[in-house]
């Protein structure tokens, strides 16, 4: 099983980061294993907020829904959309929520792929992490950025 928090980077961020995306998962990673006790909570969770766009979850259920409505293996109850692919191959279940995407897969990667794709086109931004394995990576790599 696969489990990816995405989240949707400012641009000025993403670009900065190219190349040292490490460091963005550790901080990511930090965040997501913060109690809420912690002091430091509020502190990271604001640094999240600047450097995060914040997801129009309207928007992006009628996105998700438009490019999967036709597929027989998809459904979607409010903001869960789950794509089912046929003999076992492999199932991915993405919710939306403002802050981020969350996304469980497992079998072949060929269901989260069919995500993947679908919030490349709407976003280059897009930085997907597995903190269960250690995985991250932009959906869309960002463009370095020449300075003349």
């Amino acid at each position: 099983m696969r489990h990816f928090f995405i989240y949707l980077i400012e641009e000025e961020f993403a670009g900065h980061y190219f190349g040292r995306e490490a460091k963005m998962f550790s901080f990511f990673k930090e965040y997501q294993w913060t109690s809420y006790q912690d002091p430091s909570y509020s502190i990271v969770k604001k640094q999240v907020a600047y450097i995060t766009k914040e997801i129009p979850v309207f928007e992006m259920n009628q996105l998700l829904e438009m490019h999967l409505c036709s597929r027989p293996e998809y459904q979607r109850i409010g903001q869960i959309h789950k794509l089912e692919l046929m003999r076992n191959k492999g199932n991915a279940t993405l919710i939306v929520k403002s802050g981020f995407l969350e996304m469980n897969a497992a079998g072949s990667v060929e269901a989260e792929t069919v995500f993947f794709e679908i919030l490349r086109s709407y976003a280059p931004c897009f930085l997907a992490m597995d903190f269960q394995s250690n995985k991250y990576g932009w959906l869309n790599p960002v463009k370095e950025r020449k300075f003349v």
